[in-house]
């Protein structure tokens, strides 16, 4: 296509309500005039491909322009925007579609359909950010009318959501790069503050027991000079009462004993009920017969430094996330491709057979099916990892199996490690081991990450990353990362572990990774070790103590289990597809009621129907099922325990506390159908 320029009388599109803010969030993404990039021209040829049509984009509509951050079929890489057929899309956030401009007065006498190009179709999906901002589309063009079909219509809605995972996914790691930067500058100054002795310095009479302290224990710990007494009982009472005691006996055992230093590390209440970490140090001062009569120390508040920790983890781990993003969109690509093009098969045969009269073909529909099943469920394990490290606040401790922890980690490293060594696992039986899985990915997640690198790309037939579970001679849990890279200089291996150590050029590498694998690896009581040898390779051993195994419960021979009774279930879900899809699955055994909207729901159990399950969406636009949950405990309470949630995904801080706080069962989207009978077939047998 030739640049084109508006032809007079051409009718610009109406400017979206919230304007200034879709720009903002365009604009936030620092993705306008970017070179092309793979991960979205695959989208694009894919795009093309299902929709069988010459011309395929991903437009972004910015102030004055619709620019393509991929394009096949054109050659300018943007046109004005009130030229465009995307800055029409963007004004609403389903499909838009114009099968024949020509028939469609809007567009009749644009320049693009009656100019040189000839354009008679369009098809956009909106790119819709998570607040809701449309940016552009993904389009497909021809130049003759046509008609897509509802699943070529769903794949490029889902083509679209892919354009937004992606670009998330970018501005995350920006977001990341920047945090990392500013936590590094953050660090140093933090130094230079420990150095100046930004501490609570306390002047500890023993003689006298008298107390002085400098004005940062106000700002510190929150209380005013008046409520500060001199007497030592005062501090002792603010210490945790579990830590109380072994506090004052360290520090007895310090007086008594005959040292000149001490130190504790313990929680100290602030005067807002809170309580903060502190590291107390102390010099003790003796008379010339050795009594103690002085104390002189520092207390330094460690929750900066812990909260620091978090935030470096955090984006130590969102960044390696961000770094693979290329690879997680191909992974989950190959898979989409098929997946779309089997069903689409599947679609056309039994269609074909309908309208035939005969049965569809024996063989090869139920193995495009079975092909097209394998890929949802591999599309399926591949968001399951992502959300597992995507949890930014989740802290919980579990029995962690760690060869899922590991596997999980290798799907996301997959697309690093299989362009520079074969991976060989070898898991032998292990334990769980007591853990935040989200952490423990991290850690092996980096792991592999540096084992891939240590290694030259396009030498996968000489190289091995090798990673393997086992049990030790001390009944220890064991995780290693194995490679055949270049190994660690010896100069360097006293260093490895430090924070900010790399031996990467600037802008390659932070030196966070292994500093902060080491961070959580101690902090659940385990040791992170290392061997390498230059020349052939370097292994990381993830060692940990698994939790003492509960006794085996007895069975009893004489318990069965009893046949599901048919049942009442309620669906309540916004995604229409979704109940059906539900309603298909119990529909067999159990009579199903579905409901797309949580009002409705509520307003059919006011009647007073019986009903024995309920399944609810926790995320849903009108009332959420946080809302549904706290209006059926206040009006039905003795049946809030009965709602199962079923949710793709806790995305707000309220909804994860609200999970936290609930005893209520869930179900993650997407949904195994055997899991979910079972699930509810348990609780009829319970009732």
């Amino acid at each position: 296509m030739d640049q084109v320029t508006p032809r007079p009388g051409t009718t610009a599109p109406p400017i979206p309500w919230n304007e200034k803010a879709r720009l903002e969030a365009l604009h936030s993404y620092e993705v306008l005039d970017t070179p092309p990039e793979p991960s979205f021209d695959d989208i694009t040829r894919l795009a093309a491909l299902v929709c069988g049509t010459p011309i395929a984009l991903i437009s972004l509509v910015d102030e004055a322009r619709t620019w393509f951050k991929s394009r096949l079929g054109i050659e300018p890489h943007e046109f004005p925007r009130e030229l465009t057929f995307c800055s029409q899309a963007i004004l609403q956030p389903e499909l838009f579609v114009v099968p024949d401009f020509l028939a469609d007065e809007r567009f009749a006498t644009h320049p693009l359909v009656v100019g040189p190009e000839q354009l008679r179709f369009y098809a956009g999906a909106p790119l819709v950010t998570p607040e809701g901002f449309s940016l552009g589309t993904v389009c497909v063009i021809d130049r003759t009318p046509r008609t897509l079909t509802p699943q070529q219509l769903q794949a490029l809605e889902a083509l679209a959501r892919q354009v937004i995972g992606q670009l998330e996914l970018r501005r995350m790691n920006l977001t990341q790069k920047r945090l990392i930067g500013e936590l590094q500058a953050s660090a140093e100054r933090f130094a230079v503050i420990q150095r100046a002795t930004h501490d609570i310095v306390c002047d500890w009479d023993l003689v006298n027991q008298k107390i002085s302290w400098n004005e940062r224990i106000h700002e510190v710990l929150g209380y005013s000079p008046q409520d500060i007494p001199q007497d030592s009982s005062w501090w002792y009472h603010l210490v945790h009462p579990d830590d109380r005691e072994r506090v004052a006996e360290s520090f007895r055992s310090a007086i008594h004993g005959g040292k000149r230093l001490w130190s504790d590390e313990y929680r100290l209440r602030r005067a807002n009920g809170t309580y903060a970490r502190v590291l107390d140090r102390g010099a003790i001062l003796r008379n010339a017969a050795g009594e103690p009569v002085r104390v002189l120390g520092t207390v330094l508040d460690m929750s900066e430094r812990e909260e620091m920790r978090s935030r470096l983890a955090l984006a130590d781990r969102m960044a390696s996330v961000g770094t693979l993003a290329a690879g997680v969109v191909h992974e989950i690509n190959n898979p989409l491709a098929y997946v779309i093009a089997n069903l689409d098969y599947a679609r056309q045969e039994i269609a074909s057979a309908l309208e035939a009269g005969t049965p569809p073909e024996p063989h090869e529909l139920p193995t495009a099916l079975k092909e097209a099943r394998e890929g949802a469920e591999r599309m399926r394990l591949i968001v399951r990892d992502l959300k597992t490290f995507s949890r930014p606040d989740d802290v919980r401790m579990e029995p962690v199996d760690l060869p899922r922890a590991i596997d999980s980690a290798v799907t996301l490293a997959w697309n690093e490690l299989r362009h520079r060594a074969r991976l060989v696992k070898i898991y032998e039986p292990v334990p769980p081991v007591w853990a935040n899985e989200a952490r423990l990915g991290q850690v092996f997640l980096n792991l592999l990450i540096n084992a891939a690198h240590a290694i030259p790309e396009g030498a996968a037939d000489r190289h091995e990353i090798r990673v393997r579970t086992r049990v030790d001679a001390a009944g220890r849990v064991v995780g290693e990362v194995q490679d055949t890279g270049a190994g660690i200089p010896e100069e360097h291996r006293a260093r490895i572990l430090e924070p900010f150590f790399t031996t990467k050029p600037p802008g390659e590498g932070t030196g966070l990774g292994l500093s902060i694998c080491h961070g959580i690896i101690k902090s659940l009581g385990g040791e992170l070790q290392f061997d390498s040898e230059v020349g052939k390779g370097t292994v990381f051993r993830v060692v940990l103590t698994p939790p003492q195994a509960p006794k085996p419960r007895e069975a009893n021979p004489a318990q069965t289990v009893a046949a599901p009774r048919r049942g009442r279930i309620l669906a309540v879900d916004d995604e229409q597809l979704v109940l059906n899809a539900m309603k298909r699955t119990l529909g067999q055994q159990h009579e199903v009621i579905v409901f797309s909207r949580a009002r409705a729901a509520l307003a059919w159990l006011e009647q007073g129907e019986p009903w024995d399950v309920l399944l609810c969406d926790l995320m849903m636009p009108e009332m959420t099922g946080m809302e549904f949950h706290a209006e059926l405990s206040r009006r039905m309470p003795e049946r809030a325990g009965h709602v199962i949630f079923v949710t793709g995904g806790a995305f707000t801080p309220g909804a994860r506390d609200f999970l936290a706080r609930v005893n209520n069962l869930r179900v993650e989207k997407p949904f195994d159908p055997k899991a979910l009978r079972e699930l509810v077939n348990a609780q009829l047998r319970g009732r």
